[in-house]
């Protein structure tokens, strides 16, 4: 039968015996502290209460450790040390990741997704020079291959044998129109488009692609396709009555909030998967290891 787990003395109030012990009272103690003398007297007694023995003797208004007392504070002290020490290593750990770092992505991603997840690297990792260069992901794999760029977030798939990926974003593309133009529907299928005018983004890109092979069943005579390479530039046309667009949803997001455009899904639904990508060979590199941790932590699906 495996032993019963012991349960360790909190760490607040060891530093109170440590101190108490230390400075002879308890008003002292809670002064070095920052709490209340109640408060400190609170975790001697439940320290004492936990291990069923007295650790402190109070003669008058001094306060001295009984030979229990000196044996955990010992233990203690040696504890607090270790952690000292480890928290050190970790704050050298972190300083030393330093250096520049390019990213690589599309203005989608670097307008609406990367700012949070900047804010975290530099929080981290405040010695990370940051460049973010922007472009179609086909145009943005040269310089990962090369070494130009040392991390990428791009439109899934990419697949070369040199390059690793791993899943960032699951975006959904949506069609916006400006108010009131729509049917009254929740979902936008390609054969409503017919007959308008629509803006898409510039063609190469992944998302155009995918908008394209969407359409693909409709009678694209009967749409009027004006390329603009800015999500932004698409949405403030829409909301001002020059046409629909389809887009990334995050993109939109904020004018749909604001009524300035209606936002509806596309039938079948149309998504599009954003990775991270980064040579093999440089994975272990600080800065671009540091990087793809923050990233990855910050992963999420489409909500």
């Amino acid at each position: 039968m495996a032993p019963a787990r012991r349960h360790l003395p909190s760490l607040e109030r060891l530093r109170a015996l440590r101190e108490v012990a230390r400075l002879g009272g308890f008003s002292s103690a809670a002064k070095a502290l920052g709490l209340t003398q109640p408060a400190v007297s609170n975790h001697i007694r439940l320290l004492e209460q936990q291990l069923g023995t007295k650790l402190l003797e109070r003669i008058g208004k001094t306060a001295r450790p009984t030979p229990e007392g000196d044996t955990l504070i010992a233990a203690s002290s040696r504890a607090f040390a270790e952690i000292d020490r480890a928290m050190d290593e970790i704050a050298r750990a972190k300083a030393a990741v330093s250096g520049p770092l390019v990213l690589a992505t599309g203005a989608t991603a670097t307008t609406h997704l990367l700012p949070p997840v900047m804010a975290d690297l530099r929080l981290r990792h405040p010695g990370i020079d940051l460049r973010v260069i922007t472009g179609n992901t086909v145009d943005l794999i040269p310089g990962l291959l090369d070494g130009s760029t040392d991390l990428g977030l791009v439109t899934a798939p990419v697949r070369h044998r040199h390059l690793r990926t791993r899943f960032f974003f699951h975006d959904r593309l949506v069609c916006i129109a400006p108010p009131g133009q729509a049917p009254a529907t929740r979902t936008i299928r390609p054969r409503d488009l017919e007959g308008r005018q629509l803006f898409l983004y510039d063609r190469g890109g992944t998302i155009r692609r995918a908008a394209d092979t969407w359409l693909g069943a409709t009678d694209r005579k009967r749409i009027r396709v004006s390329d603009i390479g800015s999500a932004e530039a698409m949405t403030a046309f829409v909301a001002a009555g020059l046409g629909w667009a389809i887009v990334s949803e995050v993109a939109a997001r904020e004018a749909a909030a604001a009524g300035r455009i209606d936002l509806f899904g596309l039938a079948p639904p149309l998504f599009r998967d954003l990775v991270l990508v980064w040579r093999a060979d440089r994975a272990t590199r600080p800065v671009i290891a540091a990087a793809l941790a923050v990233f990855t932590s910050n992963a999420r699906v489409h909500e």
